[in-house]
């Protein structure tokens, strides 16, 4: 699949991300509604966990999808997992910025 069509980023490329962060999201409440009691401070670290875990299971990386390189491929599943932990809304937020 080529990840650059017509001189744009494939939007599927962006919707992937932006399944995973709502994902990510629906997750993050579920566990809220478990654990009502668990402190806000927990809940972004929560959060980045499932976001980390999604990422790496499922290969979505931000910056290999932007034909960036990285030598250690695990830290682009961080990163993309810490971005896709911060919700729909902002990955919505970034498409616009960077006009996808």
């Amino acid at each position: 699949m080529d990840l650059i069509v017509g001189g744009v980023l494939d939007p599927l490329i962006l919707h992937k991300v932006i399944i995973i962060a709502i994902l990510v999201e629906i997750t993050t409440n579920f566990i809220k509604t478990i654990i009502p009691d668990l402190e806000k401070r927990y809940i972004t670290i929560v959060a980045g966990g499932i976001g980390i875990l999604v990422a790496s299971l499922t290969g979505i990386s931000i910056l290999s999808t932007l034909d960036i390189p990285i030598a250690f491929q695990p830290l682009d599943y961080v990163l993309t997992g810490i971005i896709v932990s911060r919700g729909a809304n902002i990955v919505h937020d970034l498409s616009k910025k960077l006009n996808f």
